[in-house]
C-alpha cells in the first residue's frame, strides 16, 4: 500500500478536545461541499430549464428564422411577399432547414358584450405544422381548413379565453379596420396554454384565406415564412447561410426579404436568460469559495493538531511530498465524500421537480408556471470535476506550509 494514502486513511481526530475539532472541522467541511455542489446543479439545471423552455415555446410561435418584406415591423399597414419566390424550392432542400411555413396577419379588435380587446389575426395554411400547438393544447381541438373552402375555426390562447370570457365552440365577432370596417365570425375550436404573455394575450390563429382576403392579397401574397432548422447549433451562423443562398440565387423578379433571429425578434426574453446566466456565474463562484474556505479551514485545524506527527514524520526521513500527499489524499476524500452526497441529493430533488413541478410560478412574471428543470448528464459531470478541482487548488497553499515546520520544533510540541 502507498504510505501517503495509509497515512491519510490515520489522519482522524483523536479523542483530544483538539481531535474532537478537527472531526467537526472536517464534517463542516463535508456539509459545505455537499452544499456548494447540490447548488451549483440546481442553478445550472434551472437556468437551462428556463432556457429550453422559454425559446421551445418562443420558436414554436415564429421558427428559428422569420423571412418577410423589408420594413414590415415598422409600419402599421401589412406588407406582403410573395410565396412563389424563384429560389424557395431550392432553399427548403438546404440541410440547415427543417421545415418552411407561411403566414399573413390580420389586425382587428374583438368585441363581446363587456369590452373590446385588440387581437392579431393569424391565418396558417395546410403546410402548418401544429406540433406545438398540440402540446400546450388546454381545450379542444386543432383547428382543420379543409382545400375546398375557408375555415371559420380558430385557435385561442387560455389567457385570452378568460380575459373575454370565451370558450370552446363560442362564436367571438371580430372587427378588422382597414378602409372599411370588416365584420367577421369565428368559431373557437380550440385554446392553448402556452404562458408566453408577449404574444398568446393576443394571438388568434385560423384560416390564412379569410386574413388573405382582409388584407386585399391575392393567394401568392403573404406575411411572410417561419423557418425551422435542423438543429439549433449555431443558429446565427446557420441565418447566415441562409441569406447568403437568398442573395445568391434571387432574381430580378423576387420581392425583396429580410431576415430575422428568433434572439432578435423576442430580444427582451434572451436579454432576461442572459442576465440570469450572469447571476449563475457570480453563484457558482461564490459557493466554490465558500466550499473552498470551509475546506480549506478544516485542513488548517487539521494540521495544527497534527503538527507533531508531521515533525516525527520528517524526522523519520519521510520526504515533505510524501507528508504533502497525505494530507492532500485526506482532502480528496472530503471533496468526494460532499461531492457525492450534494450530487444525488440534486438529483433527487431535480427528478421529483420534473416529475411533480410542486415548485410553482406565476407566469405573467417567469413565462412558466412551474420551475423548470433540465438535468444533463453532462452539465453535472462538468460541475463535479471543476468543483474538486478547484477546491484541491485552493487547498495548496496551506499544505505548501508543510515543508516550513522543523522537525525538532514540531515534536516538542506533542
Amino acid at each position: 500500500m502507498n504510505v501517503a494514502v495509509y497515512i491519510a486513511r490515520k489522519l482522524k481526530g483523536d479523542a483530544t478536545s483538539a481531535g474532537r475539532i478537527s472531526r467537526m472541522g472536517t464534517r463542516i467541511a463535508t456539509i459545505s461541499v455537499a452544499v456548494s455542489v447540490f447548488t451549483m446543479i440546481l442553478s445550472v439545471a434551472i437556468v437551462n430549464g428556463f432556457r429550453n423552455e422559454i425559446e421551445n415555446r418562443a420558436i414554436g410561435f415564429t421558427g428559428e428564422i422569420l423571412m418577410e418584406a423589408p420594413g414590415a415591423g415598422f409600419v402599421t399597414d401589412p406588407i406582403p411577399v410573395s410565396n412563389n419566390l424563384s429560389y424557395l424550392p431550392k432553399l427548403k432542400q438546404l440541410p440547415e432547414i427543417a421545415h418552411i411555413q407561411e403566414f399573413v396577419m390580420s389586425y382587428g379588435i374583438i368585441r363581446t358584450d363587456e369590452t373590446l380587446q385588440a387581437v392579431s389575426f393569424k391565418g396558417v395554411g395546410q403546410n402548418y405544422r401544429w406540433n406545438f400547438f398540440s402540446r400546450h393544447l388546454k381545450e379542444g381541438s386543432i383547428p382543420v381548413f379543409p382545400d375546398t373552402a375557408s375555415s371559420s375555426q380558430v385557435l385561442i390562447s387560455h389567457r385570452l379565453s378568460s380575459m373575454l370570457d370565451i370558450g370552446i365552440r363560442d362564436v367571438i365577432t371580430m372587427y378588422f379596420i382597414g378602409e372599411n370596417v370588416r365584420m367577421r365570425r369565428f368559431v373557437v375550436s380550440g385554446i392553448y396554454d402556452a404562458q408566453l404573455e408577449d404574444v398568446d394575450n393576443h394571438l388568434i390563429i385560423g384560416d390564412i384565406r379569410h386574413a388573405q382576403r382582409l388584407n386585399g392579397w391575392h393567394e401568392d401574397q403573404v406575411s411572410g415564412m417561419e423557418i425551422f432548422l435542423s438543429d439549433r447549433d449555431r443558429p446565427e451562423a446557420k441565418l447566415d447561410v441562409i441569406e447568403n443562398f437568398i442573395i445568391t440565387h434571387s432574381g430580378d423578379a423576387d420581392d425583396g426579404v429580410v431576415l430575422h433571429s428568433i434572439r432578435k425578434i423576442y430580444s427582451h426574453l434572451y436579454d432576461w436568460l442572459d442576465l440570469m446566466d450572469i447571476n449563475v456565474a457570480v453563484l457558482l463562484t461564490l459557493m466554490v469559495l465558500v466550499a473552498g474556505f470551509n475546506m480549506m479551514s478544516g485542513l488548517l485545524i487539521l494540521l495544527f493538531e497534527k503538527t507533531s506527527t508531521i515533525g516525527v514524520l520528517k524526522a523519520m526521513g519521510m520526504k515533505d511530498r510524501s507528508i504533502r500527499n497525505s494530507f492532500l489524499y485526506n482532502a480528496v476524500a472530503v471533496a468526494l465524500r460532499g461531492m457525492t452526497a450534494g450530487t444525488i441529493l440534486a438529483l433527487i430533488f431535480l427528478f421529483i421537480q420534473k416529475t411533480t413541478h410542486f415548485i410553482r410560478l406565476d407566469p405573467s412574471s417567469y413565462f412558466v408556471d412551474s420551475v423548470p428543470v433540465d438535468i444533463s448528464w453532462i452539465h453535472i459531470l462538468i460541475i463535479d470535476i471543476a468543483a474538486v478541482g478547484i477546491l484541491l487548488m485552493i487547498l495548496m497553499p496551506p499544505l505548501k506550509s508543510i515543508i516550513r515546520i522543523s522537525p525538532d520544533k514540531a515534536i516538542r510540541m506533542r
